[in-house]
Order: structure tokens, then C-alpha cells, then sequence
């Protein structure tokens, strides 16, 4: 968490990521198996930029001997990012390209020692977008920003394949489209409804440390960008699987 501190200072994010239990549960006990946090991060395409064919790209840390290496939420940011290293040291740049694998999967690597093995620290990095949207909520708010809204002291909640979830939104706007439409159904409620804010890298943390039950209903919604993106590769992996000779 110190490259990310030092690091985050330097992009204007500065202060400390709040570990805490988002549903009044205590911390102690796993609330879901590591399989079924896997499954619920799973959805979310992350990017990271690669050397070659197995080397992760890392980031020198201001003022220290610390490295990162840097996963963004937005396949856009990282293309930026390749831009701006193209820029700066065209040789590194032409070793280096956009990878991309679910978040679930690298959370599997990383309890498995991923990070250690390789000498540096991860950091998953926001859009500006919603960064500055998380900061109109909370003036100190650091790390990837997943929104959610309460009703009193209730989570506010959908219906997604026919069960009742509580979601998290890469994108306050898609998050206010849900509560205009509660508050257009439910009136009476509409003052009672509060737009809050939480880190991605907390969210995972209370995963697998607390032993709220209501853990269980939490999903991720994607952002229109990912959401394209994954509808993307299962059309390529569609028309892949039509462009083979029919197998007997």
C-alpha cells in the first residue's frame, strides 16, 4: 500500500484506501469461498501492458526504489499509457503491448503469490471520469470507485436472472439511471436514497474477510467500455467457433 500512497500522489490521488465492511458485518471470518469471489470479479476485464511474451510492465515509484505495475479499468487509459511510453522510450515501446484478463482470475494469481514472485506491487488505476465523481462524494477518496445507493438502512437493489442483487457500478451514471427509476416507483422513499461510494480493492478485501451474508447478493456491473469490450471477444470467439469444419 506504499506505492500506492507515493505513486497515487503523483497523479493527484493522494491519501489511504479505507479498509471497512461495507454491510455491517464483522470482520473474522470468510464470508465467501475464494471460488465465489473469484466468480463475482470475474465479469470485469482489467488491462496491463506486457514486455514481450511473459513480462509485465512496471513503474518506477517518485522518490523510491519501488516498482508497480499498473492495471487499468480502461482498455483506453491503457492505450493512452502505451501512447505516452511510445513518446518517452520508443524502444520500450516496441516490446510492449495490451494484454487483458479478468479481474477474478488475476485476484486467483495474486493469492497465489503473483506479486511476490515478481519483485513489485499492483495498482489498479480509475478513469478520471469516475475518479472525480467519487471525489464530489468523498473530498478523500482513493482508488477504483465502485458506486452503490441505500435506501435508509437498506442497500438498494435489482433484479438480475430472476434473484435479487445488490450492485456496485464502475459508472455513477448508470447508477443514477437506477435510482431515477426507484425514486419514480417509489416517491415516498426518493429523500431517502443516498448515493455512496466505495474502493474496488476495499470491496475484495471485505470479500474475504467479512461474514456479512449479504455479501453473497453483491455483483459488479461493468462499464459501457468493458461491457463492449467483453461482448467483443465473445463475438470473435463466436465466429471463431462458425469458421471451424463441423466435427463429428
Amino acid at each position: 500500500m506504499k506505492a500506492w500512497r507515493r505513486w497515487g500522489t503523483t497523479l493527484g490521488l493522494a491519501g489511504s484506501v479505507a479498509i471497512a465492511t461495507l454491510l455491517g458485518g464483522n470482520v473474522g471470518a470468510i464470508a465467501l469461498p475464494q471460488a465465489q469471489v473469484i466468480d463475482k470479479l470475474r465479469p470485469i476485464p482489467i488491462f496491463f501492458i506486457m514486455l514481450g511474451e511473459d513480462q509485465l510492465l512496471s513503474v518506477s515509484v517518485e522518490n523510491s526504489s519501488e516498482k508497480v505495475a499498473p492495471r487499468f479499468v480502461s482498455q483506453q487509459d491503457a492505450e493512452a499509457f502505451l501512447a505516452q511510453l511510445q513518446q518517452r522510450n520508443p524502444q520500450l515501446a516496441g516490446q510492449a503491448r495490451i494484454a487483458a484478463l479478468p479481474l477474478g482470475e488475476l485476484y486467483k494469481l495474486d493469492r497465489e503469490g503473483g506479486a511476490r514472485q515478481q519483485n513489485f506491487e499492483f495498482q489498479y488505476l480509475p478513469t478520471e471520469r469516475q475518479m472525480l465523481a467519487a471525489r464530489a462524494l468523498d473530498g478523500q477518496f482513493v482508488g477504483v470507485p465502485l458506486f452503490y445507493a441505500t435506501v435508509g438502512d437498506e442497500s438498494l437493489t435489482l433484479q438480475q436472472n430472476g434473484q435479487t442483487v445488490i450492485p456496485f457500478f464502475f459508472e455513477q451514471e448508470a447508477l443514477m439511471g437506477l435510482v431515477e427509476q426507484f425514486k419514480q416507483q417509489r416517491p415516498a422513499q426518493a429523500s431517502s436514497v443516498v448515493v455512496k461510494v466505495v474502493a474496488l480493492e476495499a470491496l475484495i478485501e471485505t470479500l474475504q474477510n467479512s461474514n456479512d451474508n449479504s455479501l453473497s447478493n453483491i455483483y459488479l456491473v461493468r462499464s459501457q467500455e468493458s461491457d463492449a469490450f467483453v461482448q467483443s471477444i465473445q463475438q470473435q470467439v463466436r465466429q471463431q467457433q462458425q469458421q471451424q469444419p463441423n466435427r463429428r
